[in-house]
C-alpha cells in the first residue's frame, strides 16, 4: 500500500504504524498545523483515545488543530438510542465517541454534529 501511494505521490513522506500503540516515533520529530483522523479512532478504547490525543496535542504548532471526523454522539443516551435502533447492525467491536465524556479530559474540545450518528471534533492547543 505504501509503495503504491509513494508511486502516486513521490514527494510524500509516508509512514506505517499502529496508532493503538501510540504515534510512530518518526512522526514525533515534527510540529503540525493540522492533524486529521477520519473514521479510524473508533477502534481505540476511550482510555486509548485520551492517551493518543494527549500525545498529539504537544506536536501542534501554536495555532494548530486536531480534526477528527467519526461516528460520534453528543451524549451517552444518544449513543444508546442509536444502538437500540440499529439492532443487529450495530458493530460491537467499535468504540464510538461520546462528546460529553471526552470533553472532561479535553475542555477545549468542540463537537459539531453532522448527522444523527457522526460529527467533527476540533481540538486546539
Amino acid at each position: 500500500m505504501i509503495e503504491l501511494a509513494q508511486n502516486k505521490m513521490p514527494k510524500a513522506r509516508l509512514y506505517q504504524g499502529d496508532f493503538s500503540c501510540g504515534l510512530a516515533d518518526d512522526l514525533r520529530q515534527f510540529k503540525y498545523d493540522a492533524i486529521i483522523a477520519t473514521y479510524s479512532l473508533h477502534h481505540l478504547t476511550d482510555a486509548q483515545k485520551i492517551r493518543f490525543l494527549g500525545e498529539l496535542l504537544p506536536l501542534l504548532n501554536e495555532d494548530g488543530c486536531i480534526y477528527i471526523g467519526d461516528v460520534a454522539f453528543t451524549t451517552r443516551d444518544e449513543l444508546e438510542t442509536c444502538k437500540l435502533q440499529a439492532g443487529d447492525e450495530w458493530d460491537e467491536t467499535e468504540i464510538y465517541f461520546v462528546f460529553d465524556e471526552l470533553k472532561v479530559a479535553f475542555p477545549k474540545l468542540v463537537f459539531e454534529p453532522m448527522s444523527y450518528c457522526a460529527g467533527l471534533f476540533t481540538l486546539r492547543k
